[in-house]
């Protein structure tokens, strides 16, 4: 799949989701979720990072990165993809 594309969507979780499946860390804080239309494929839901909540636009560009999760049993760090700004490189949170 391509790595680029635009936000199609988006929204702030404001509050923490139930346990399971949420797995995330147990300090809630909001975060940005958005939907990225990926160029000649699909369109993708995943958090948004590296942005301030007031400055995400509609049609702004995106690229896929990585940022921690959690840390497993063992004390490894557990990652997932995200989309931060394609012209800023991205702020692990």
């Amino acid at each position: 799949m391509p790595r680029n594309g635009t936000l199609w969507s988006w929204t702030v979780q404001r509050y923490r989701p139930k346990s399971p499946p949420y797995a995330g860390p147990e300090a809630f804080e909001p975060f940005a979720i958005g939907y990225v239309e990926l160029p000649d494929a699909v369109i993708v839901e995943a958090p948004l990072t590296g942005v301030a909540f007031d400055a995400i636009t509609i049609g702004m560009p995106m690229q896929t990165v990585l940022k921690p999760l959690n840390s497993d049993a063992h004390g490894n760090t557990i990652m997932t993809f995200a989309f931060a700004p394609r012209d800023v490189e991205a702020v692990h949170e």
